[in-house]
């Protein structure tokens, strides 16, 4: 019996509770089973902590307005499901993903040789076979967690990689130092296939570089002191590069958080590299500019209403990047900030990096609709224990982001931040 998307959606939430991880052999053996979809695809790979999601929009819009046929696979969704699959920018239609998704289901349900494919297991298998049968050119594929042992590095040879901002996360599966973390993204690194990486750090750079040599890949670092910051207003960046073709040129980017200019700088060299080894001849240079300033990368500081920016910043340097934006954004009343969180991050630390370097004149708290929701009394004890503003809470979404934009004054700025969940949220409930 064929499930509709909500039937669909409703069957992968549930993989967690009897399905974990697998290995790369069983990924490979359900491929093959599927006709090895993402044979002759041509990849570029975008792994990183912070950033990657960003990436991937910029070199999908380089590559669509340079006349190719794309397809992006990123995560998480904030509203549906679809938003993982886009094709040259949009949502695969629901047909599209549940013939997919029912073309892995039989094989699951029918050869007792393979194991269940996990939650993103089963999306990536998804999307292999999507990509696939649109044709596309190039596809974009964003890691999911890691990269040495995540589902997406089941592909050969890519193009060329990508790793951007690395930081300490998920430090339960990757390890709690930055070296250790840096290890498992570069293991998206194939031999020969070169990487183009955020230099900033540089005990992540060292380790970056260091697989490279082995593996024989050429590696192109993108460090801070190679762009500048040239302007910045209410709806967005300029920022200019200091060398190569562009260098001089002023860009524009439609968001407002200065890191952008590294994401972007890391999709312009990436382009540059995946042209060469695509071997075209045509001009791509010109079409950058407009790329850039025609990107959309929703939840990621977005203005989603006059004086609203909602941000998916969720770990301990996505929120020191959001804390750092939202005080050059100019504001002529107060700054309020909507927060909530999930019970595997580090809270904590969050909580006191808002209270301590934010400049908001009140906290309103709410508890995300997840399994992974850290319960609302948790939240406030934290806020709490780090200020003494006014601390609001509500039991749900709806009502916080109800009383939020009761109080905002006409000068006054709203921040949304803390969580994915909370952006979708917000996103589903603003239509």
């Amino acid at each position: 019996m064929k499930m509709d998307i909500k039937e669909a959606e409703e069957y992968l939430n549930g993989i967690p509770r009897f399905s974990k991880k697998t290995t790369m052999e069983n990924e490979r053996k359900i491929l093959e089973l599927l006709g090895n979809p993402q044979q002759g695809q041509r990849f570029v790979h975008v792994a990183g902590t912070n950033g990657k999601g960003s990436v991937c929009a910029f070199l999908s819009r380089i590559l669509l307005e340079t006349g190719h046929h794309v397809g992006t696979f990123t995560s998480p969704h904030l509203v549906k499901i679809t938003e993982r699959f886009l094709i040259d920018g949009k949502q695969v239609s629901d047909q599209v993903f549940l013939d997919a998704f029912h073309r892995v289901l039989a094989l699951c349900r029918t050869h007792e040789e393979i194991v269940h494919p996990s939650y993103f297991e089963f999306l990536f298998l998804i999307g292999m076979l999507i990509f696939k049968e649109a044709g596309v050119d190039v596809t974009v594929l964003e890691v999911g967690l890691g990269g040495r042992l995540d589902a997406t590095n089941v592909i050969e040879e890519p193009k060329v990689c990508v790793i951007a901002s690395i930081s300490l996360d998920h430090t339960e599966i990757l390890g709690d130092t930055i070296p250790q973390i840096a290890g498992e993204k570069a293991g998206i690194i194939k031999p020969g296939c070169p990487v183009v990486y955020d230099g900033t750090d540089p005990e992540a750079a060292a380790v970056i570089e260091r697989t490279a040599k082995e593996r024989g890949a050429r590696s192109v670092p993108v460090r801070p002191e190679d762009f500048e910051i040239t302007g910045r207003d209410q709806a967005g960046i300029s920022f200019r590069l200091k060398e190569g073709a562009l260098a001089g040129r002023k860009l524009r980017l439609p968001f407002v958080a200065d890191y952008q200019a590294m994401n972007a700088s890391l999709a312009l060299k990436a382009a540059g590299i995946l042209r060469e080894r695509l071997h075209e001849e045509t001009d791509w240079e010109s079409h950058f500019s407009s790329a850039l300033l025609h990107t959309s990368w929703p939840g990621r500081m977005e203005p989603v209403l006059p004086g609203v920016y909602m941000d998916g910043a969720h770990n301990d340097d996505g929120i020191r990047a959001f804390l750092e934006t939202a005080r050059r954004i100019p504001c002529e009343g107060k700054k309020y900030l909507l927060f909530s969180a999930v019970s595997d991050k580090d809270y904590r630390t969050m909580v006191r990096e808002i209270c301590r370097e934010g400049d908001f004149a009140g906290f309103v708290l709410t508890q995300i609709d997840s399994y992974r929701a850290l319960p609302l009394e948790k939240l406030r004890e934290a806020f709490d224990g780090e200020t003494d503003k006014p601390v609001y809470t509500f039991d749900e979404v709806r009502e916080a982001l109800s009383f939020v934009r009761e109080k905002k004054g006409a000068e006054d700025l709203v921040f949304i931040a803390g969580s994915l969940y909370l952006a979708g949220s917000v996103k589903a409930l603003l239509g």
